[in-house]
């Protein structure tokens, strides 16, 4: 997140040679196999997949937002129902000589769903190829629970990006803050209110200055 509140959010997923080579057995390629479209038409931007040395691939996926409080609706936009990371909250808060940046949300990798029972063109699909969809639920959300590794990163201003990393079968609560003084506006007033003293201690002396002279 920016200063402003402005950010983006940013998924990088990686998978190792075994799962692309997972993918690709019944020859299909990644490209093809993973569907992206729906991504890129929610105004996502994607790098594709990149392929790396030791056979896996990498996607990166990012989408930016104008104001803190939409965060939470951009992760939830790629995240779904059922996805690890759940009710992220992000917020900025200014006044006069502070401004406070949060991040809350919780991290689930003891209680997913592999979301194909509610995926409805997925299971019609399934369906006509005559597939048990109980059955094919049940064994990816095995492997997924086995093989998904996750680290959440939030990076707001004045501060250091913290890390959430989240191992297996677990539940993490998210959260994490920084603030900052607006520096330059307390100068600026303490000189202004020093200024203001010194002229009406100015004024003082001169019309008692004045007198004195009217006296005389």
């Amino acid at each position: 997140m920016r200063s402003d509140g402005s950010g983006v959010v940013t998924a990088r997923v990686a998978l190792d040679s075994s799962a692309v080579k997972g993918v690709e057995a019944s020859g299909t390629r990644l490209d093809d196999a993973v569907r992206l479209s729906d991504l890129t038409t929610a105004g996502w931007k994607s790098s594709g997949w990149v392929r790396r040395k030791d056979g896996g691939a990498v996607l990166t996926l990012s989408k930016g937002f104008a104001r803190a409080e939409h965060a939470g609706a951009v992760v939830a936009e790629l995240n779904g129902p059922d996805g690890p990371v759940q009710r992220v909250r992000v917020t900025r808060s200014a006044s006069t000589f502070t401004s406070e940046w949060t991040f809350a949300g919780v991290a689930n990798l003891k209680d997913l769903k592999s979301g194909i029972a509610t995926d409805a063109a997925l299971v019609d699909r399934l369906n006509a190829a005559r597939v048990d969809v109980a059955g094919l639920d049940q064994r990816v959300l095995a492997q997924t629970r086995e093989a998904l590794r996750l680290r959440v990163t939030a990076d707001l201003p004045e501060a250091s990006p913290k890390v959430f990393p989240v191992r297996p079968g677990t539940t993490v609560v998210m959260r994490t803050s920084s603030s900052a003084r607006a520096t330059t506006r307390i100068v600026l007033l303490v000189v202004g209110v020093a200024i203001g003293v010194i002229a009406v201690v100015l004024l003082i002396a001169g019309e008692l200055r004045s007198r004195r002279r009217r006296t005389a």
